[in-house]
């Protein structure tokens, strides 16, 4: 699992530089929370909504946090 985990926090730090093994967790956490939160709507999002629902639940238990242009509301 450690060979596992540093290969994946390899390529995750391509795009989040500084990222730890706990944002990395995040993450992954975050888009299981997604996808099941996208199985109970009744239609998917537009494309605008689903980018920001998808960056401010990936972004939950972060430590480093990442300015991704996408804000939230």
């Amino acid at each position: 699992m450690v060979n596992l985990s540093h290969h994946l926090l390899a390529d995750f730090r391509q795009h989040n530089p500084g990222s730890g093994i706990i944002d990395l967790k995040a993450y992954y956490r975050g888009v299981r929370y997604v996808r099941e939160m996208l199985k109970m709507l009744p239609e998917i999002p537009e494309p605008i909504l689903l980018t920001q629902i998808f960056a401010k639940l990936t972004s939950l238990g972060r430590i480093h946090t990442l300015s991704t242009g996408v804000e939230p509301s």
